[in-house]
């Protein structure tokens, strides 16, 4: 679950001692192991084809799941100083398994509707016209619980949890020549380091052009029999995208700061990926701006949809640049759902924007040295 030897201590033998004094724990920590090994299996094969008895197992994982749900949203009705330990460590289980969820989902014939399905996978099957948005809204709980028990977390048994070294102001400022660094080392972080600067440029001249009046707005989306939309509406629309955009980029140079500290010309994998996980690079979902999700479900323009949907595939990205189970192969797998979901826009001019996610996500994570 981390690479760091302090927190690994909090999941081999904190997080399994509260489990023991709660039953809805213990049920969501077995579905989590559980999923763990279905997605090994995925993993050593990705053109496997589930046999009978994986789909057995999946359905125990997800039995012990739902039954974890059920104790979770007790607990978390009655949070208080006393349980707050267990529900931020549900918390943490829940989303998880969200996570890894994402790329089992699409392999298994049982992650079909299932009769009482709730909570955690309520979205699993979505439309074609949305993304799959739920594991984002879990992540946004977790922050809640953190804040609202703030004090009685930070001096309790989850502490090394929350205790980050590096601020995110250690970042700002630094180097990062990360090309020449890691010429040698990991494709994906070479090809991601050499494009995002420029990824987030054009990402921003997109919506400057948005300042233009509406009428150019039809001609250049492509889409002249739009209905003009209230110059209220647009506007909103285009603090919403600003604001976005610039937690985007803030998140983008935390990742080359953190590739020009590396200490070494060629830094391991892991060495990298500690220091991802002291950025919180994860977090970013934390952050996101209430009115940009409820553009990405519903919007009556679809070129402001459709860019919306651009600046999450490379919100997507960075989820692809961190190396651990539960995250690998899940977002390599929702960035083409959401280019899909682009293209069924006909907005042809936003696809462009995709070619680099699918490019750096397409690359080796891992050291080919």
């Amino acid at each position: 679950m981390t690479l760091h030897q302090r927190r690994s201590n909090v999941w081999q033998y904190i997080i399994p001692e509260l489990a023991s004094e709660n039953r809805y724990l213990m049920h969501m920590l077995l579905a989590l192991g559980g999923i763990h090994m279905v997605k090994q299996k995925a993993d050593a094969n990705r053109t496997v084809v589930f046999e009978d008895s994986d789909t057995v197992d999946l359905a125990i994982i997800m039995a012990h799941h739902q039954r974890g749900l059920e104790g979770f949203r007790e607990d978390v009705s009655r949070i208080s100083p006393s349980n707050a330990e267990a529900v931020f460590t549900g918390s943490m289980l829940v989303v998880a398994f969200a996570f890894a969820f994402l790329e089992i989902q699409d392999l298994n014939p049982l992650t079909g509707p299932i009769n009482g399905r709730s909570g955690a996978m309520t979205d699993v099957f979505p439309t074609n016209t949305i993304p799959r948005l739920n594991w984002l809204y879990l992540n946004r709980g977790v922050t809640s619980v953190i804040s609202d028990q703030w004090q009685v977390l930070k001096t309790g048994r989850l502490r090394q949890i929350l205790s980050l070294q590096h601020s995110e102001g250690v970042w700002v400022g630094s180097s990062s020549n990360a090309p020449s660094r890691l010429s040698r080392c990991s494709p994906r972080l070479v090809k991601f380091a050499d494009g995002a600067r420029q990824a987030v440029a054009s990402i921003k001249a997109s919506l400057n052009m948005l300042e233009h009046p509406w009428d150019d707005l039809s001609s250049c989306s492509g889409t002249p029999t739009s209905q003009p939309s209230p110059p209220t509406t647009l506007n909103w629309a285009m603090d919403t995208h600003n604001e976005t955009i610039r937690i985007l980029e803030s998140f983008y140079s935390r990742i080359l700061s953190v590739l020009g500290c590396a200490s070494t010309e060629n830094p391991t994998d892991k060495e990298i990926q500690l220091d991802f996980e002291e950025a919180a690079l994860l977090s970013w979902p934390n952050l996101l701006p209430s009115a940009f999700l409820a553009l990405l479900e519903r919007s009556d323009q679809n070129y402001l949809r459709g860019l919306s949907l651009v600046i999450l595939a490379h919100f997507y990205l960075i989820n692809t640049l961190v190396d651990t189970w539960y995250m690998r192969g899940s977002f390599e797998s929702e960035i083409p759902r959401v280019h899909a979901l682009i293209g069924a826009l006909n907005e042809n001019d936003l696809l462009t924007f995709m070619l680099w996610p699918n490019e750096v996500m397409s690359l080796p994570l891992n050291c080919t040295l």
